[in-house]
């Protein structure tokens, strides 16, 4: 083939056939030269959907979003260079919390490599061990038959044996824009690639069934344990009389009202009831309380199952690790039924800690706890909700407590920053429709291009603006001289300017009840900031009032 351009185009639009053939519809790409023919073959895809945006940290993590609330692989393009560097912060959370992404980064030819040339940097292994394969194509050929087929295997290993992002990078050359209409393409058959549902050991199941005797739990983490494993974890609850301490982001808290799943689980775990087993699924739980729980009951059984290699028990107290589908692990194990004593001590702390939550939220003074709290029991059912890190995933830790209302929650606790969370609550919205998200100050500030975003997507914010980092009032280092300037780090930025120079709609909100009428009543609207501006003294106060009250009532 004699035209460059041409030659460089049918690669790309091979390889972006042979994603879509293999499952892909949604690609983020961001403006660039040196990508030109990947975003070109992206956009005239037919079965593709093109999300444009500039800034490459901000579209890696709307593609995070998106494969979150969908499930599915999300492709991003970039040009070479500095550009795809900006990924990072959503490759590794992507790699900590299984999501799958195609990274297609876009190069310069070999022979541009170790000259001087401009935009041009060594861009192999880039991510190193946080994405589940690299791989580096040849710069564009004549022979395109086997891109189909090399598609198909890499969304395969964005899916399987563990989600993740897979990086493929695609050196181009000169001139990069084909001229004319494009021809018709042509079409590659590819193998379909099927992956199964990993079933338990029948020998293993025997033997731990053999061991859940007596007072037992049920921890589940902050992973999603998707609806079919949620059902299988309440009916084994039941069948065993063992109490679920769920994280707010399982979906368990947010999708039935039954009794075997604690509303307050850190409150109970405080009190540290001394369980004979538990059987622990879906990561590590995101407050420390139900860490410390765990902790300080090493020795006795706990079972840890996980359908990929990847086990959570930083503290090394398991005593099993087992590979297995969660959904299929329960509906195979059995086990002998607690006394019911056991549960009715828990349900009875269960309960205490639900009055004082309900005690410590029931005036209109703003606090992280009653906002959302009263958010999360106002929401339409099946609304999509982000939840920031740091103090605000917390917050809905402690006090949220649980509903029968089905909400769809997503959080970034793979590795729990606060950068990019904006993003993401973006491409949730995108994939699913009126979305909300709860950001504190520092979360928001870290995000700001996101807001360009915002105007094309029914996202409503609820900014929680508590003048700094007001997760570390509840730290050892709230103690140190040096506290404020290091560690709270008030900003000085006006959102209601924010608001203004991307074209949103901004409303201040003086009570927990403005705060929260106020976001149900722009959930369909588009972009918009709910502004609450809340006193770090009164918030540190009226959690600490909480955790003491909780600490009155006896789980005997």
């Amino acid at each position: 083939m004699s035209d460059p351009a041409r030659l460089g185009y049918d690669w790309a639009r091979a390889l972006l056939d042979g994603f879509a053939r293999a499952g892909l519809r949604r690609v983020v790409a961001s403006p660039g030269s040196r990508s030109t023919p990947l975003t070109l073959a992206a956009l005239r895809h037919p079965d593709l959907d093109v999300q444009m945006i500039v800034d490459e940290r901000s579209a890696a993590f709307f593609a995070l979003g998106l494969a979150k609330a969908e499930n599915r692989p999300v492709a991003l393009i970039a040009t070479s260079g500095s550009a795809i560097a900006n990924w990072a912060p959503a490759v590794v959370e992507a790699d900590s919390a299984r999501v799958p992404l195609l990274l297609l980064s876009a190069d310069r030819p070999p022979e541009l490599h170790d000259c001087g040339a401009n935009q041009t940097m060594d861009q192999s292994a880039l991510f190193g061990v946080h994405v589940r394969a690299f791989h580096a194509l040849p710069p564009p050929e004549a022979r395109i038959d086997w891109l189909a087929a090399f598609a198909a295997r890499v969304v395969a290993a964005s899916r399987f044996p563990m989600p993740g992002p897979v990086h493929v990078n695609v050196p181009l050359r000169e001139p990069l824009t084909p001229a004319g209409a494009p021809p018709a393409p042509e079409v590659f058959a590819a193998p379909l690639v099927a992956t199964g549902r990993l079933a338990p050991d029948p020998v293993v199941v025997e033997q731990v069934s053999d061991l859940l005797v007596g007072d037992g739990v049920i921890v589940c983490g902050p992973e999603n344990l998707g609806g079919e494993a949620r059902a299988a974890v309440i009916g084994l609850a039941r069948r065993l009389g063992a109490p679920v301490f769920a994280d707010v982001l399982s979906g368990l808290r947010f999708c039935a009202s039954d009794a075997a799943i604690l509303a307050h689980p850190d409150a109970v775990a405080r009190k540290n009831p001394p369980f004979d087993w538990a059987l622990r699924f879906g990561g590590t739980p995101v407050c420390r309380a139900t860490s410390d729980f765990l902790r300080g009951r090493r020795g006795a059984t706990q079972i840890v199952v996980s359908d990929c290699a990847r086990f959570a028990d930083p503290d090394r107290t398991a005593t099993h690790l087992i590979q297995a589908d969660p959904a299929l692990f329960c509906a195979h194990v059995r086990g002998r039924p607690a006394p019911p004593a056991w549960a009715q001590g828990l349900l009875k702390c269960d309960k205490a800690a639900a009055g004082a939550a309900e005690a410590a939220c029931a005036d209109e003074t703003p606090f992280e706890g009653a906002l959302l709290r009263r958010l999360l029991s106002a929401l339409p059912e099946q609304t999509p909700v982000f939840l920031a890190n740091s103090l605000t995933i917390r917050s809905a830790e402690w006090f949220s407590g649980r509903a029968s209302c089905a909400l769809k929650i997503f959080g970034n606790r793979g590795l729990s920053g606060i950068d990019g969370n904006l993003s993401t609550a973006l491409g949730v919205a995108r994939a699913l429709g009126p979305a909300v998200a709860v950001l504190g100050d520092l979360a928001f500030l870290h995000d700001l291009n996101a807001l360009a975003l915002m105007r094309a997507q029914e996202l409503t914010v609820l900014l929680l603006d508590n003048r700094g980092g007001g997760i570390f009032d509840h730290l050892a280092q709230a103690a140190l001289p040096e506290f404020e300037r290091a560690w709270i780090t008030p900003q000085a930025y006006d959102p209601a300017a924010l608001a203004k120079a991307f074209g949103l709609r901004y409303i201040a909100a003086e009570t927990t009840s403005a705060a929260v009428a106020a976001v149900l009543a722009n959930l369909a609207g588009g972009g918009a900031i709910v502004h609450v501006a809340i006193d770090r003294a009164f918030s540190l106060s009226r959690c600490k009032d909480f955790f003491a009250s909780c600490q009155k009532e006896s789980c005997s």
